[in-house]
């Protein structure tokens, strides 16, 4: 099995980190598993041992269940300010969809997805949303208020 997960993590390589059912859902298509929870359960337990002897790195594998809330931002002195506002300045960009007619939305099935479509709409200004699983109702919601108040501000590409 870690032959095959291997197999798919180099197949995927501009694509990476993938979660742990995206990887899933690519080896029962490869013929390597069942489509079961059984078997999706297996595959966890393989990929945790092999992340913890270094054999899968710990950087290929995302995990889309950790909820981490950052610290308040908080500066060393005036010196750590400033480089914050000066970095906040190149980051500076225009909303490339301002004045459009249309304004456009990624939306995919599963938030697995989100890192690695966002890696592609970003440059146009573009968000992108998950709409799988019961709990997207919120998420479904907001782009309605979204949609009916003309829009909001995306984030940019670093390009500015």
């Amino acid at each position: 099995m870690l032959t095959a997960v291997d197999a798919v993590l180099d197949r995927y390589c501009d694509h990476l980190p993938v979660s742990l059912r995206q990887l899933f859902y690519v080896l029962p298509s490869d013929g390597v598993l069942a489509k079961t929870e059984r078997d999706y359960r297996r595959m966890c337990e393989y990929v945790g041992m092999a992340r913890r002897s270094g054999w899968v790195s710990w950087d290929v594998i995302r995990d889309d269940t950790q909820i981490a809330v950052d610290a308040p931002t908080s500066f060393a002195g005036l010196e750590d300010f400033w480089a914050a506002v000066e970095s906040a300045a190149d980051d500076y960009c225009v909303d490339r969809q301002a004045g459009q007619l249309v304004r456009l939305e990624l939306w995919c099935e599963t938030a697995g997805m989100v890192p690695q479509l966002a890696k592609l709409d970003g440059e146009f200004g573009i968000a992108c949303f998950s709409g799988g699983g019961f709990d997207a109702l919120t998420g479904k919601h907001d782009a309605a208020v979204r949609a009916a108040a003309g829009g909001r501000k995306n984030r940019c590409s670093p390009s500015g």
